[in-house]
């Protein structure tokens, strides 16, 4: 049956209501329709782009609920940040009393830029796991 990888990767990737608005159409009309040859690749095309169009509309959602907690994931990543660079400074071998005697210079200046943005990168990264939105769920489905 035409359309059973995208239905499979449709409700494995998008939320319940997308799926169902916007992904099954496009696979019921491969389904209904059964084209052959070329018609068949501008089917399989179309399920493609109108799942790709559910994949951004689902995503920038999500992001959108996301951006009323930004500022708890600032805080969290400020945290971690700062705690897995005090980290990073005792297990160096640096000591507080050495930080003020480095001889700071261009190679030294980079490793450290790297390992900041490094940190902050998997920082910001690990606080936005936590405060990800949940999936929503279809309206039919609070029906029953």
């Amino acid at each position: 049956m035409p359309g059973r990888w995208f239905s499979r990767l449709g409700r494995w990737l998008l939320h319940a209501d997308t799926f169902a608005l916007m992904l099954s159409p496009a696979i019921a009309d491969v389904q209904f329709e059964a084209p052959l040859g070329i018609a068949r690749w501008r089917h399989h095309y179309a399920m493609l782009r109108a799942l790709t169009g559910a994949l951004w509309f689902d995503i920038s959602d999500d992001l959108i609920t996301l951006s009323s907690d930004l500022a708890a994931i600032g805080v969290l990543t400020a945290i971690q940040s700062s705690y897995y660079a005090f980290m990073l400074v005792l297990f160096s071998g640096l000591g507080t009393e050495r930080l003020s005697t480095l001889d700071i210079d261009g190679p030294f200046i980079a490793r450290l830029t790297y390992y900041v943005v490094t940190i902050c990168v998997v920082c910001v990264v690990t606080s936005s796991a936590c405060f990800w939105p949940p999936r929503r769920r279809c309206q039919t489905q609070f029906e029953d």
